[in-house]
């Protein structure tokens, strides 16, 4: 089961959440073996974050998975989901975008 987790300091509405759920279960097959029917998706929004002491409106996204994924699979999905967030979350280029692979051999 891949897990995603978003955190973000900009509010989503609903329809914007939806449309992350969509799209972001809609990539999980960049990454073998993966897929949406078993993809849990956590979104926070409205987070406060900082980035060198100073207010961010970015996000930090952390994927896990069971198992080790190709690293060239990563590199395809993150960039996938790059613009995806870049897109909904009308990211601008101050706003930093952060994204943590955790790879696990036990899940439970």
């Amino acid at each position: 089961m891949p897990y995603v987790s978003i955190t973000t300091a900009k509010k989503i509405d609903a329809p914007a959440k939806e449309k992350l759920n969509q799209e972001i279960c809609g990539i999980m097959t960049t990454l073998p073996g993966k897929n949406k029917d078993n993809t849990l998706l956590t979104i926070i929004d409205g987070a406060v974050m900082y980035k060198s002491g100073v207010p961010n409106g970015g996000a930090f996204v952390e994927v896990r998975l069971f198992g080790e994924s190709p690293a060239d699979a990563k590199a395809e999905f993150a960039k996938k989901l790059k613009a995806i967030l870049t897109d909904v979350l009308k990211l601008a280029g101050e706003d930093c975008l952060y994204l943590n692979y955790i790879e696990n051999e036990t899940w439970g």
